[in-house]
């Protein structure tokens, strides 16, 4: 069942960066359980490009009639973020649970909106990175925003000052947390480590679990519309539903201020609710 992960991934990166792939021949079985979860993590607009622009030549019919409708549902452009992000409301800004983050954050960006040699791009970089930390945070990989950091460091990656970036990162002390990042885009989409600056902490073991963790999808089955994974190493893998108040735990090595922080707002928001 790896070849349904192998897929996934082909299809992924050519629908994402226009690679020209090859793909494995799989039944119609396997494919409908590709694209359900594709649906369910919101990429099927990348892996509906990719085979169109890869051809149907190992696509059944039936699927590859599927990807040619014209649905407005999942017709959505792959270059979705054009990077210009709006920083005009930094007071309200809050892409930290933590106050003490939030306040570097929105201190230096308030510095570099105001600088003479200003570098919007490299600030969009800096947003992309943080909500990719958010998505761990919370709920673990998420796709769809690998992705969009992906194509944008293809598209803008030339126009961005990375001595400003790595700063940045510096300065909100989410090194550990780029850097795990950087690896996933390494195993999902082939990039090449030079292309990632933030890539700080290479690990040839943390390859071989991410790419294991990845692989276990193939347990991945579509019931009644929810998404149920297979566990690896006593814990669920890359699941965008789940939403643990735990979770952030899992990640206190690589950013524990945010995370402990993170762990204790989504307690009182638990009990919040429990009022309500």
């Amino acid at each position: 069942m790896k070849i349904i992960y192998r897929n996934f991934i082909r299809l992924l990166s050519s629908g994402a960066f226009g690679n020209i792939c090859a793909i494995e021949n799989m039944s119609e079985f396997k494919w409908y359980k590709l694209l359900s979860v594709a649906k369910e993590y919101g990429v099927y607009d990348y892996i509906r490009t990719g085979a169109i622009k890869i051809g149907n030549s190992a696509i059944p019919k039936n699927i590859y009639s599927e990807f040619n409708k014209k649905s407005n549902l999942y017709n959505v452009t792959c270059d979705e973020d054009a990077g210009n992000d709006n920083f005009a409301s930094l007071k309200k800004a809050k892409k930290f649970s933590n106050p003490y983050l939030n306040s570097r954050y929105v201190k230096l960006v308030f510095n570099e909106i105001h600088s003479i040699d200003t570098s919007i791009n490299s600030l969009v970089l800096l947003n992309k990175l943080i909500d990719n930390v958010n998505s761990f945070l919370d709920f673990g990989v998420n796709i769809r925003e690998l992705a969009k950091l992906g194509v944008y460091l293809r598209k803008y990656g030339d126009k961005i000052d990375f001595v400003k970036v790595e700063d940045w990162i510096k300065i909100l002390r989410i090194e550990k947390m780029c850097s795990l990042i950087a690896c996933h885009l390494v195993v999902l989409f082939c990039f090449e480590k030079d292309e990632l600056p933030f890539l700080k902490r290479e690990d040839e073991k943390l390859y071989e679990t991410i790419r294991h963790a990845l692989e276990v999808k193939k347990d991945i089955v579509a019931v009644s519309g929810k998404l149920h994974e297979a566990q690896y190493g006593g814990e669920i893998i890359i699941n965008p539903i789940t939403k643990s108040n735990t979770h952030p735990l899992k990640y206190f090595k690589h950013l524990p201020i945010e995370s402990l922080s993170r762990f204790v707002a989504n307690i009182f928001r638990s009990l919040s609710n429990i009022d309500e």
